[in-house]
């Protein structure tokens, strides 16, 4: 019986090209084949009465590694009670190439994705530093072009504004590519206004159509929702990248864009939307339509080529397509135009959202009538930002540096609104506000609309002060339509905000992806363009921080927690107003080290936000020194 147990067994390696043993109940090898001496380094003869090392109960390791020769074997077992020998066969396969070479592709495609990561992270960082100077060049030459200048002059600067917007959209262009090729891309989900987001997207070519004499039109066909609920500003990005191809593209005849109901089946809270672009241009070879979607491809590659550009806008739009589980397509004949299309669905708004009209989601900003308003504010920088925003807007505001000095403001004269800043010396803004709420007096008007201003952003501060009597709630930095959007909505001109969202859209942040000392950009766009404003503020703080250095450093060497935490609490809403984010990450550890009674933590933080500050100031000196709008009026 063994015997032929011994030939099956050998047959059955040179069938298969596996290892086969004979082991008994002992774990003691009874018979060994040739493959089994290779795989055990161990002639077969010799590996006969040896312990086989593998054990025979249960299942066992799905792969073991013999310790002789250091190969990888998955193996099979085969009881052979019923033959009447207490026997097991066992099938060693040696699978030591294929998970040496599954091994290396997987550190090969390892590497591949950290090669892919660091370049994006590449493309992000060196088109970010291109990126924020050549807003500033936009921005300078945008107020020299609103100054007197001689039709040469204007014919210059035109040129030179047309390149830069050029520039600019490349490097946007790459910058959300690489943004989106980290996994940095986050979707919205919010109510917004289809009709307006399709005009917002075909506006922008209208003047490049009517140069062209190009029929540019927007068309719902059948029942489309007017409000949805998704990424509007990536719905836009989208659209603008097809319709601005298909003008770019198309020299004579028409562009539209077509949105109609997909069909098929969805959620009865949901819909799906198919928008086509629809030209009469060049088209596109049908050897070229596979691979246009792909990255830094164009169907025209060669170096004399009419049309310019990166050949990143259909990757993008592959990838928003993709990101909001949407389909797309493309159909074109070379010589007769084409047509662009995608499907993405999208929920519906309840009733209420609905209800509300969603202006300020249509990128309306709301606005209300001028206003006298009471601004209960302690940093001088934030009064000034504000002071300028409320101003621009046509409002007269009167400024209080404490919550005591408000109230004694309120008695003198009326106002419509206060802004009232939650953390100032004397009297804080929640105490203020409950004197006013709780008054029996007569001397202030109690249902006065009161909006909250702080650079707190924790869950439950909402809700806090809207029990103390507060209508709204904005968190610093303020920006201009956040502020005229709470407004409006505090003077009751506008649809509430929804109870779990901040009114200011979002908790404080650094303000750019990228940390600078000064973010040049982001203070540009906050101050409308206005250089001038910049310089004010900028002077402001460079005067003001070194005295309340002093401060900051007294309280520290009195121990005084309090006073310390407090001092850098204001000097962090001064640093998120001036974008200047390591200043305010610095003053938020200062902070937190104060509110722990850290004194090792509290020296530590001090002296990195010390240097952060003198980093500060030293930015605002250098564009102070190199400003030439000093004196002069200011194009907004």
């Amino acid at each position: 019986m063994l015997t032929r147990l011994i030939r099956e067994t050998d047959a059955l390696a040179a069938l298969t090209g596996d290892a086969l043993l004979l082991v008994d109940n002992d774990g003691i090898i009874v018979h060994a084949t040739s493959e089994a001496g290779i795989l055990f380094a161990t002639p077969p003869n010799q590996l006969t009465g040896t312990v086989c090392g593998i054990p025979l109960a249960g299942a066992g390791e799905p792969e073991v590694r013999l310790e002789q020769s250091g190969r990888r074997v998955a193996p099979r077992f085969e009881r052979l009670n019923d033959q009447g020998l207490p026997l097991t066969r066992v099938l060693l396969r040696d699978v030591t190439v294929l998970r040496d070479a599954q091994e290396e592709l997987a550190a090969a495609r390892k590497s591949a994705l950290a090669g892919e990561r660091a370049k994006s992270h590449f493309l992000a960082n060196i088109t970010h530093e291109i990126r924020t100077p050549m807003i500033g060049i936009l921005g300078m030459t945008e107020l020299t072009l609103a100054t007197e200048l001689t039709d040469k002059q204007r014919e210059y600067l035109e040129m030179a504004r047309h390149s830069a917007t050029s520039l600019l959209t490349v490097l946007n262009d790459i910058v959300d590519y690489a943004r989106i090729e980290v996994g940095a891309l986050e979707l919205a989900k919010t109510p917004f206004g289809l009709r307006a987001t399709l005009e917002e997207a075909v506006s922008v070519f209208r003047p490049l159509a009517v140069k062209k004499g190009l029929a540019l039109e927007c068309r719902l066909v059948g029942d489309v929702p007017e409000t949805l609920v998704g990424d509007a500003s990536r719905l836009r990005q989208i659209l603008i990248n097809l319709v601005g191809n298909a003008v770019k593209f198309t020299d004579s005849g028409s562009v539209i864009l077509a949105v109609s109901a997909a069909g098929g089946q969805h959620p009865p809270d949901a819909v799906r939307l198919r928008f086509a672009v629809r030209d009469t241009g060049i088209g596109i070879p049908r050897d070229k339509i596979r691979a246009i979607f792909d990255s830094f491809t164009q169907a025209d590659v060669s170096p004399a080529r009419r049309y310019q550009g990166a050949g990143l806008g259909l990757a993008i739009v592959r990838h928003l397509v993709a990101m909001q589980g949407g389909t797309y397509g493309v159909d074109s004949e070379e010589g007769q135009g084409s047509v662009f299309s995608f499907s993405l669905a999208f929920a519906l708004p309840s009733a209420r959202a609905e209800a509300q009209g969603l202006a300020a989601a249509d990128g309306e900003v709301a606005k209300t009538r001028p206003l006298t308003v009471l601004l209960a504010e302690d940093n001088p920088i934030n009064q000034i930002y504000a002071r300028e925003l409320l101003e621009t807007d046509g409002h007269e505001v009167v400024t209080a540096h404490t919550g005591r000095r408000a109230l004694e403001m309120l008695r003198r004269r009326h106002f419509d609104v206060i802004l009232m800043d939650i953390q100032m010396p004397e009297m804080d803004g929640l105490e203020a506000t409950r004197a006013i709420r709780t008054d029996e007096s007569g001397d202030f008007d109690p249902a006065i609309p009161i909006v909250a201003l702080t650079a707190h952003a924790l869950k439950g501060d909402r809700e806090t002060f809207l029990h103390a009597g507060m209508n709204e709630y904005l968190s610093k930095p303020v920006s201009p339509e956040a502020l005229a959007a709470a407004l409006a909505r505090a003077m009751g001109e506008a649809a509430p905000a929804e109870a779990d969202a901040s009114p200011s859209g979002s908790a404080p942040a650094p303000c750019d992806e990228t940390p600078e000392v000064l973010v040049w950009a982001e203070l540009l766009t906050k101050a409308r363009g206005n250089t001038g404003f910049l310089m004010k503020l900028f002077a402001a703080f460079v005067a003001e921080q070194p005295g309340n250095l002093e401060i900051i450093r007294e309280a520290l060497a009195r121990s005084d927690h309090g006073q310390l935490a407090f001092l850098a609490h204001a000097l962090k809403g001064a640093a998120a107003t001036m974008c200047a984010p390591f200043l305010r990450q610095a003053c938020l550890d200062l902070e937190r080290a104060a509110k722990e009674n850290d004194a090792a933590l509290e020296v530590t933080a001090f002296e990195a936000m010390e240097t952060a500050l003198r980093e500060v100031m030293q930015a605002m000196r250098e564009r102070l020194e190199n400003d030439t709008t000093a004196g002069t009026p200011c194009a907004r």
